[in-house]
């Protein structure tokens, strides 16, 4: 049996890895009704490819237990890509082991890159399907092996998403450059906007666990604000302790800068007049951190804290190792038609690179219960949720 350690050693080895496959990810998780399977694949002693593989079996009044759902988050983990026999040995393994729990689908959205700049909406759908889109603005000197990943995808029948859970494309910063060259990348009115908030008087502080309650609140009214749905606060003050629990260990004085094979998360609060206004969550491990949750206040928006956050977060994961910053999200259509387009702009102006990724695929072992799921179901649901209001 495997633990905590041994498993995110195993993560930590990729080239490409991610925060979501490590063991402390599935057991929040496991806290809110999936069960966490991890996978290990090996040839002898050589271990080629990884996958923590989340399950959640699908209860329905009519139905009872009808199934069962699959999910990889931000994996499997493939000791190359670019090796077309390894990625077809980690599908065929997910395939397998779908049909094994008799489940719906297995669900899998790896960090492979497809492009690099901005791009139409519709580019992962139609370009593999033999009809060639010019893509202005993308280049794809690295990232051959995503275009061939997807096409191995669609030649053993995964589909395209319609559910994709996490973000596909992100922006990225590159912290093994200097603050004055990192600076320098900016936007001016990004680097006017740091300077401002200094001038204005926003302190950033380190946050700690008694924070927790308040980030929560932050986070319920940016929700309201800007208009997205949010978990309920026992799911974020569960994922938000489980890391915090690893800081002390994952900044340990005897590692090596950019070696934090504990992921642990660093929460960072801007405050004005002893008030605060915004805060981030960062998720780091190994030599990456993703911007995982940012909140703020309606209050004091115009001695613009966020920018000055963003910037001291970047100078935080420089002095411990990390070697780049995920900002977590961009568009799907790069324009202002798109609704994360505004925080897109406020992203990229921090000099970062725009990253866009395979996306989700799915694995269908059932096919009739994957339209129910994908059609019939949330129509039944909304149902339900009608007769409550008009009961109500």
């Amino acid at each position: 049996m495997i633990n905590a350690e041994e498993w995110n050693q195993i993560v930590s080895s990729f080239p490409i890895t991610h925060v979501l496959q490590t063991w402390q990810w599935g057991s929040v998780k496991q806290r809110f009704g999936w069960e966490m399977i991890p996978n290990v694949w090996k040839d002898g002693q050589e271990l080629w490819g990884a996958a923590l593989v989340l399950k959640r079996k699908m209860p329905l009044p009519i139905f009872g237990n009808w199934g069962s759902l699959l999910y990889v988050p931000k994996g499997p983990l493939i000791k190359s890509w670019q090796d077309r026999a390894l990625v077809e040995k980690g599908l065929q393994n997910l395939e397998k082991l779908a049909r094994e729990e008799k489940a719906i689908l297995v669900k899998i959205d790896p960090d492979v890159v497809y492009g690099r700049g901005e791009a139409g909406e519709d580019w992962v759908k139609n370009e593999p399907s033999g009809q060639r889109i010019d893509i202005a603005s993308a280049y794809y000197n690295d990232a051959c092996y995503g275009k061939q990943t997807v096409r191995t995808l669609r030649a053993r029948g995964w589909t395209f998403s319609r559910e994709q859970v996490q973000f596909r494309n992100t922006v990225v910063l590159n912290l093994e450059l200097t603050e004055d060259e990192l600076l320098r990348r900016m936007k001016q009115k990004t680097r006017y906007n740091i300077r401002l908030a200094e001038r204005k008087g926003v302190q950033v502080r380190e946050g700690n666990i008694d924070d927790l309650p308040m980030l929560y609140r932050l986070y319920a009214e940016t929700s309201q604000r800007d208009g997205f749905l949010i978990r309920s606060e026992d799911y974020y003050l569960t994922a938000w302790q489980t890391f915090l629990s690893y800081r002390q260990s994952g900044l340990r004085e005897d590692r090596n800068p950019g070696d934090l094979k504990n992921p642990f998360a660093q929460i960072l609060i801007a405050e004005y007049a002893g008030e605060a206004v915004a805060a981030l969550v960062l998720f780091i491990f190994r030599d990456k951190a993703w911007y995982m949750y940012g909140m703020s206040s309606d209050q004091h928006r115009e001695k613009m804290p966020n920018y000055l956050l963003h910037w001291r977060a970047i100078q935080f994961l420089r002095q411990i190792g990390v070697r780049e910053y995920d900002l977590w999200g961009a568009p799907d259509r790069f324009d202002e038609s798109d609704a994360m387009y505004g925080v897109y702009r406020f992203k990229v102006g921090f000099g970062g690179e725009t990253v866009q990724h395979i996306g989700a695929w799915d694995y269908v072992v059932s096919p009739w219960k994957y339209r129910l799921y994908h059609e019939i179901l949330p129509k039944y649901l909304g149902f339900l949720r009608m007769q409550r209001r008009i009961s109500s």
